[in-house]
């Protein structure tokens, strides 16, 4: 069953990047043709950063050399990317929260 959950989380986190990658291309594509009512807004980049996509914003931004003037997305995405790769980290070794009464007497046992 962990098996199949860390599947899951692999798949979520690689779709999540490709799709954040994608919605900075779309900005910049809408950005560049003047069409302002089919942008992307800030809002939803920043909200698809913090489900798990931020790698994929930061790589597109030097991808396509867009938005790098922009301080909020050069500040701010790098804080987010350690804030996704610890909470991965901690969904792969962890044991997901399940039973924490075990591992205090556990390691109470040893001491």
């Amino acid at each position: 069953m962990l098996v199949l959950i860390r599947i899951l989380l692999i798949v979520y986190v690689l779709s999540i990047n490709v799709y954040s990658f994608l919605l900075l291309k779309f900005q910049k594509d809408a950005n560049d043709e003047g069409e302002c009512e089919n942008a992307v807004h800030d809002g939803k980049l920043f909200v698809t950063a913090i489900l798990g996509g931020a790698v994929g914003i930061y790589a597109a931004m030097f991808a396509f050399k867009y938005r790098l003037k922009s301080m909020f997305l050069m500040v701010l995405m790098p804080v987010i990317i350690v804030l996704n790769v610890y909470l991965i980290v901690l969904a792969f070794t962890g044991d997901y929260g399940l039973y924490p009464e075990y591992r205090i007497g556990y390691s109470a046992f040893f001491i």
